[in-house]
């Protein structure tokens, strides 16, 4: 997506959210609008803060029995996106950031994209390691073969993946010049 497409939309958005702000206004009083505004942004930042402790403990939960926190992880982002929208003038955004931070809306959301992707640790869970999420059609199981399909060569097994790298699946061996 172009910086063009971003910019329309971030600017039509703006423009539909103030028209919805301008029709409540007029039908329930600026000064009722501006109160309900300010009380979404102080409730949804009291949600932000409960919902993301509650998150957090589960994340160092999962990582200290040595589990992979993909749907805890992708809460968080989706925390820190909601409260972000709460504390942006708007009834849309309210609406939106409302659904990201009630529990069942956003372990449901958080539980399809985890699904989604996968995630991987490098160098393991408390050693200093840290977590790796990659969007891709596979989370579990064996790896799909995009593209032609895999040809063999001695003990590997070479296939292109869907950006056109190729990946070549075996065993390695380092072995010293010494």
């Amino acid at each position: 997506m172009g910086f063009g497409r971003v910019f329309l939309f971030i600017f039509i958005f703006a423009l539909l959210e103030a028209v919805v702000l301008g029709q409540v206004a007029q039908a329930i009083g600026w000064g009722i609008t501006i109160l309900l505004t300010v009380f979404t942004a102080l409730l949804g930042s009291i949600l932000f803060r409960w919902q993301g402790l509650e998150t957090w403990m589960r994340l160092n939960q999962r990582l200290q029995q040595g589990e992979v926190p993909g749907t805890e992880l992708v809460e968080g982002v989706m925390l820190l996106l909601g409260g972000a929208l709460l504390i942006t003038p708007g009834f849309i955004t309210d609406g939106v950031g409302f659904l990201l931070l009630i529990p069942p809306s956003r372990r449901a959301m958080a539980g399809y994209l985890a699904r989604k992707g996968t995630l991987q640790s490098l160098g393991g869970a408390g050693n200093g390691g840290f977590w790796v999420y990659q969007r891709g059609s596979w989370s579990t199981g064996p790896r799909p073969r995009p593209g032609p399909e895999p040809r063999q060569d001695e003990d590997r097994v070479i296939y292109k993946d869907r950006q056109g790298h190729y990946i070549i699946e075996g065993e390695a061996e380092h072995k010293d010049d010494a």
